[in-house]
């Protein structure tokens, strides 16, 4: 009995009909691994608008604000970091209220910016302390949201939130980052807030929680003032 198909794998070509059905069967794998995997760069979550002007230097000009975090008040309002995963209070200890100039990069994400201080650069003007606006309190509030760096949040990383990102965060606050509380509006929009705080939210990081504070409008920028003690992981409240 002959059997025109039968092919043994030595052999320099196999049979016709059989190389007309592995064809069909590479190309439907083909086809299959092509299709599968535009679907999940398609079904990926774009990437936030985050923006890090990594080495391009720049020269600002304002008035310095240690409080809540060191801040410099020019054109619109600048959190201050020093490069690495360290905040930037000892570069501005001592100069609240003077109007300074200083070089960095800068840091911006949803309309909230950040420069990266370079060591070395502020330079304060011999001019007087400029008494800064009083905070506007916008009463007590509770909202739920998650606890970030602001560092890496605004730009420096990305992403810069939730559980792939915890560690870092918590080193970054460890070193005088400011930390951040993400939260959305009534319309679903991201709004960043200054997190002010008599302890730490370390052990808080990159989880949804509910946090009860006072807000304020402090130096441009909304600041919530609360204790760590007010912190409840939700669905986990009691």
């Amino acid at each position: 009995m002959k059997n025109d198909d039968f092919y043994v794998g030595y052999l320099p070509k196999a049979p016709e009909g059989l190389s007309a059905v592995l064809r069909q069967i590479v190309l439907a794998l083909l086809a299959i691994g092509t299709t599968l995997a535009v679907s999940l760069v398609f079904a990926q979550t774009p990437f936030p608008l985050s923006t890090f002007e990594f080495q391009n230097y720049k020269t600002f000009e304002g008035v310095l604000s240690e409080y809540p975090y060191p801040t410099l008040l020019g054109s619109k309002p600048y959190l201050l970091v020093a490069p690495g995963k360290h905040g930037a209070m000892e570069l501005v200890t001592g100069l609240d209220g003077r109007t300074a100039r200083l070089r960095g990069a800068l840091i911006y994400r949803d309309g909230t910016a950040m420069i990266e201080a370079l060591p070395n650069t502020i330079q304060p003007s011999p001019d007087p302390s400029v008494r800064p606006a009083p905070a506007i309190d916008l009463g007590q509030v509770t909202l739920d949201g998650e606890i970030v760096d602001s560092k890496c949040y605004l730009g420096v990383m990305n992403p810069g939130n939730g559980k792939v990102h915890r560690d870092c965060a918590a080193r970054c606050l460890s070193g005088g980052i400011p930390p951040a509380f993400v939260v959305k509006d009534a319309s679903g929009v991201s709004k960043t807030l200054v997190l002010s705080h008599a302890g730490r939210f370390h052990a808080f990081v990159a989880e949804p929680v509910e946090i009860s504070g006072r807000l304020l409008r402090s130096n441009g920028m909304f600041e919530l003032r609360a204790d760590p003690g007010s912190i409840r992981r939700l669905g986990q409240r009691e």
